[in-house]
């Protein structure tokens, strides 16, 4: 075999490779048949929607996956809605009575998806969490986000913003790689962006 017919076999092997293993970044995953039987652990939304849940909470703030809490935790939200992390949140009755049914029907106790099991799994049966932000598994995941980086970032401000940072949160997907701090890039560690002053 000369070294042409050699080279030009190697570099189909080489071009095939990188193809087969970077086609979850240039195919689209529903036409992956491997990926069928996980697009809906991956995304996070429940295939179930609520209407009374977008009308009563959308306004606020982005609609979180029912599967970011255990029905407990949608539970005990729900029976506080008065004093709504320092809000008045109220909802006549039987909206906050379907809202909370939708919202334990689709739990992380409930459903199985790339987010609930390993969220479960670092709560105590006896553990109620009322903030996503303060569950072990959440805060696992943002360790390396500092403080600055989102209260003391006047385009993020709240943690509670994930939609900001996440640019596929409203989609129900947060894939790491699909993530952008405003006012910080990322190179190995998330760096502040400092702007030149022009002189």
């Amino acid at each position: 075999m000369n070294k042409v017919v050699f080279w030009a076999i190697m570099i189909g092997v080489v071009v095939f490779g990188v193809l087969a293993a970077t086609r979850s970044i240039w195919q689209d995953p529903a036409e992956q048949t491997w990926m069928k039987g996980m697009i809906k652990k991956i995304n996070i939304l429940p295939q179930e929607t609520s209407e009374a849940y977008a009308k009563a909470c959308a306004s606020c703030h982005m609609l979180y996956a029912p599967s970011m809490l255990p029905a407990r935790s949608w539970a005990k939200l729900m029976l506080g809605l008065q004093d709504h992390f320092g809000d008045n949140a109220e909802l006549a009755a039987p909206i906050r009575d379907e809202v909370s049914a939708y919202l334990q029907r689709n739990a992380a106790d409930k459903v199985e998806n790339i987010y609930a099991q390993p969220m479960l799994n670092l709560l105590a049966d006896d553990e109620t969490p009322l903030r996503i932000s303060e569950t072990k598994y959440f805060m696992l995941l943002h360790d390396i986000v500092k403080p600055e980086m989102i209260t003391g970032n006047p385009d993020v401000q709240s943690v509670a913003r994930c939609e900001v940072c996440h640019y596929e949160a409203l989609e129900g997907r947060f894939n790491r790689f699909a993530v952008r701090i405003p006012n910080y890039y990322k190179e190995g560690i998330w760096r502040k962006i400092v702007e030149v002053k022009q002189e």
